[in-house]
């Protein structure tokens, strides 16, 4: 019998509730909440001892959740290390975040306020004045800046990025999901894979075990793109699909998705 196996990474979403309101955030068709701090714990000590890192990050903005200082004490006090990701537009105390993040994300997607506020991410004057007290506070070598690219210009943000000194920069393109587009107001280019295919598939999430991912309600999901659970079993289930070339519905539609490596090259359009 194949043993467990157990990611290094869990991530747990705390609060669905934001202070944005980003066109391509799912979370913003979902109940608006935070997890109880009970769950939390529960979770938390449910992990196993493999797991090093723990994110507080979902699809709300995990600083609005009245325990999130005490969620990333709990962290600390079970040995693992806290991660977060934060659009940076509440720091106010960014003595603490040094203290307790060896490093935090930051997501930022454009240095224009005009499109910032179009696209959701209100007062973007806020945010960036939150990025630069954790910059004094605890350098820009610790940052990690993460930008989801919706086709807008990003050379100014590149640009920003490399002057400031971060110590990595993401950009990530829009979720094709289907799950997600459906509330899209911009459109990603379509990304669809037959439902069978004549090759194996994989998922670099199933394939290594990338991370464990917790649903405000703390359901176990094997990755955080998964946002309609009704057709999802088991990530045993999900790499046998993929396994047999079969793209699984909670799965239909995700850029994570690719052909197994060593595979023959197949005629599939896959745009």
């Amino acid at each position: 019998m194949t043993p467990a196996r157990t990611p290094p990474y869990a991530q747990i979403e705390i609060t669905t509730i934001c202070n944005y309101r980003c066109f391509y955030c799912a979370g913003r068709d979902m109940s608006q909440r935070h997890m109880p701090m009970e769950k939390f714990l529960g979770i938390l000590q449910g992990l196993p001892d493999s797991v090093r890192q723990v994110s507080l990050q979902g699809e709300g903005e995990p600083t609005t959740h009245n325990r999130f200082r005490d969620m990333v004490a709990a962290v600390q006090q079970r040995g693992m290390t806290p991660y977060t990701i934060t659009n940076a537009s509440l720091i106010r105390d960014p003595q603490w975040f040094a203290q307790v993040f060896p490093l935090i994300g930051i997501s930022i997607d454009t240095l224009d306020a005009e499109l910032a506020e179009s696209i959701g991410r209100l007062k973007l004057h806020r945010a960036l004045k939150g990025v630069d007290r954790l910059i004094d506070a605890m350098g820009a070598k610790r940052i990690v800046l993460h930008t989801v690219d919706f086709g807008q210009p990003l050379d100014a943000i590149l640009a920003w990025a490399q002057a400031k000194g971060f110590g990595k920069h993401v950009v990530q393109p829009l979720q094709g999901k289907e799950d997600y587009v459906r509330s899209y107001r911009y459109k990603p280019p379509p990304r669809e894979l037959p439902a069978e295919l004549p090759f194996a598939l994989q998922c670099r999430y199933l394939e290594h075990d990338h991370t464990s991912y917790y649903t405000l309600d703390g359901l176990e999901l094997p990755c955080c793109f998964i946002k309609d659970t009704k057709s999802f079993s088991s990530a045993a289930d999900l790499r046998t699909s993929l396994a047999a070339g079969h793209v699984p519905p909670s799965c239909s539609g995700c850029r994570e998705v690719r052909r197994a490596e060593g595979q023959a090259t197949a005629s599939v359009a896959v745009r």
